[in-house]
């Protein structure tokens, strides 16, 4: 049986296109054909994300001109990084030019499958996008929702109205945040399941063989910051005295490259895995850079960002590790009880196995 996944893989970074491959890599290992629907949303082309960074930091004169060719830049080799994991990894259907074009020509399957990521976060999307609620699946087709994302606290009764004709077509939802669980429960849909997100679904013997070999031979801390965080630098300079560990930090941006420690550019997708893997200690402010700790059983600091935090929450909140969250000072962090965790992360596989064998079956006609 077929099933073709819409997600969010077009989106430059390493959790996106990670996830997209642990989605499609579980269906496969349970027996069924899969396939990423190669959808991309307007306002996640380049030029568009470009622009909306210009707004949203005021940027006039020569601010404006040094930031679009840096951009452009640093969105040239994000784009190599992530399309080469793609091609390399997982199996996309043809290019969809629109929303148009997908609905008119949608991928023939037996099943429907919002993905994870944030599919359903209309504030990172630009708006409640039809595509992301399978409406572009053929009459009568199945419609299911897997590990799916809101990630944000609340949302408005408009959006809450809006949205519950389209969740009500759904023959079972899944969601990866315990705050989704409830806001959909608000709009009327019974029964959400909360699930693992997929890249924790694969467990560390699954992603083993895409680590990349050691790529430092010193003991170190990687830091793997998406925000402006002042409270992380100054914690990871504490650690990295205290434990005599050297710092090295991957990272998209350029200015990151002012940075205490040494800076890694844009890492390939596997050298992402590896820098993660090896590290004596990780903190971030990333939930895919944390949902990886734990998998690699690392010691590892989360500090919160200032949009979007339920998802990180929620997943420390399941693996009884709060307390790695904003630590004031590295002598006041206990060691985490990976026994624990693991259990726990066993139990909640076996929760998704159930899911999806109870739901991607062929209805009795």
């Amino acid at each position: 049986m077929k099933i073709s996944i819409v997600t969010l893989h077009y989106i430059r970074n390493y959790g996106s296109v990670l996830q997209a491959y642990a989605t499609q890599a579980k269906f496969e290992s349970l027996g069924y054909e899969a396939e990423i629907v190669d959808y991309v949303r307007p306002n996640a082309e380049d030029r568009a994300m470009i622009t909306k960074g210009i707004r949203d930091k005021n940027l006039h004169g020569i601010k404006k001109i040094i930031y679009t060719v840096l951009k452009h830049y640093e969105f040239k080799k994000r784009n190599k990084v992530c399309v080469d994991f793609l091609n390399k990894h997982c199996t996309l259907t043809r290019h969809y030019d629109d929303y148009e074009d997908l609905k008119n020509n949608p991928p023939i399957a037996d099943f429907y499958c919002t993905g994870s990521d944030q599919t359903w976060n209309s504030e990172y999307n630009g708006g409640i996008l039809p595509a992301y609620f399978l409406e572009f699946a053929p009459k009568g087709k199945t419609r299911i929702g897997y590990s799916v994302s809101i990630g944000r606290s609340s949302i408005s009764d408009a959006e809450k109205e809006e949205m519950y004709p389209l969740v009500m077509k759904y023959k079972a939802i899944s969601v990866r945040e315990n705050k989704a669980k409830e806001l959909l429960e608000e709009i009327g849909y019974e029964n959400v399941e909360h699930i693992l997100d997929p890249t924790l679904v694969l467990n560390k013997k699954e992603w083993k063989p895409l680590v990349q070999r050691r790529m430092i031979k010193e003991r170190y801390i990687i830091i793997y910051r998406l925000n402006v965080c002042e409270r992380m630098e100054k914690f990871a300079q504490n650690l990295s005295q205290k434990t005599g560990c050297k710092i090295i930090r991957m990272s998209y941006y350029i200015t990151h490259f002012a940075e205490k420690g040494k800076m890694i550019f844009l890492p390939t997708v596997e050298e992402f895995l590896s820098l993660i893997y090896y590290a004596d200690y990780v903190i971030t402010d990333s939930f895919h850079c944390t949902a990886f700790s734990l998998n690699f059983n690392k010691n590892f600091y989360v500090f919160y960002p200032d949009k979007y935090s339920s998802r990180l929450r929620s997943v420390l909140e399941l693996t009884k590790t709060l307390d790695r969250a904003e630590p004031k000072d590295a002598v006041d962090v206990s060691s985490i009880n990976y026994e624990v965790v693991n259990r726990i992360l066993e139990k909640e596989r076996q929760k998704v196995n159930g899911f999806i064998n109870n739901n991607f079956v062929m209805d009795d006609k």
